[in-house]
């Protein structure tokens, strides 16, 4: 999906990925729509790139529907979503806070299954857009410490991977993005859990995962949607674990070779 002059909804683009995901999107000539809830940091961050900015709780899943209209209000329909608002919860299953599943479900998982659910009508339509969802290595192998975040992101990657099988031929492209640990606050709070900490800090003694740069990261996923990848694995030497855990995925699609997609049986219906 070209970049280039496409009108990109960006989620959690106040974070550290997020922010560097907005300025290399506005870099490739992308007309942004940026969505967080800190209204002042959105607003400071979208300036400078001549985005419009967006506050909004994306657990408010009533109101997702006025955040769309809003965002097409100012740009036109989307053409690119990207789910990257995320809450990492870092603690023992029986350490974590009361309401925390829930508010971690919410935001992870069931805020960018509905907002994608309300954009894809218009893409359909269109017959071309992208849905981007930055998902992590977590999904693939769960640290200690890091069971809801986990189960969340494990949630959305399986969820990407029946939606691209859902979208074949329409126009509609996905790319999915595991990625290990960024450099940023998020894996600040991480270590502060000993058992994670202890997690990640023997995986960085192996050399299986080290510390991402959050400005690679940003150019990596960018050129993944403009090659319209369906998958992005960093660091790269986390791959073949990756690949491992998409073999089941890579089977179904490989026997779905020859049916006719979903969307076409519906439109003859």
């Amino acid at each position: 999906m070209r970049l280039s002059g496409a009108h990109v909804l960006l989620t959690g683009a106040t974070g550290t990925i997020g922010s560097r995901l907005a300025t290399e999107l506005a870099a490739r000539g992308a007309r942004l729509t940026l969505v967080a809830r800190t209204a002042p940091d959105l607003t400071a961050l979208a300036a400078p790139l001549g985005a419009h900015a967006l506050p909004a709780d994306l657990t408010d899943t009533d109101r997702l529907p006025d955040l769309l209209a809003a965002a097409e209000d100012h740009h036109g329909p989307v053409d690119v979503l990207v789910h990257n608002a995320a809450a990492e919860s870092a603690a023992l299953l029986t350490d974590v806070r009361d309401g925390e599943v829930a508010r971690t479900v919410a935001l992870n998982l069931v805020a960018p299954l509905e907002l994608t659910r309300l954009v894809l009508p218009s893409m359909l339509r269109r017959g071309h857009g992208h849905v981007v969802a930055v998902s992590s290595l977590a999904a693939v192998a769960t640290f200690p410490g890091l069971t809801l975040y986990g189960a969340t992101k494990a949630g959305l990657s399986a969820a990407m991977a029946g939606l691209r099988l859902e979208l074949r031929g329409t126009g509609i492209g996905t790319t999915t993005v595991e990625l290990g640990p960024v450099a940023s606050p998020m894996m600040e709070r991480i270590a502060t859990e000993p058992t994670s900490a202890a997690a990640f800090g023997r995986a960085r003694s192996l050399g299986v995962l080290p510390l991402l740069d959050p400005d690679d990261v940003a150019t990596a996923v960018a050129e993944a949607v403009d090659a319209d990848r369906r998958h992005l694995t960093l660091p790269r030497r986390a791959a073949p674990l990756a690949a491992m855990s998409q073999a089941p995925r890579s089977v179904v699609r490989l026997a779905l070779t020859g049916l006719r997609p979903a969307h076409h049986e519906a439109a003859r219906a």
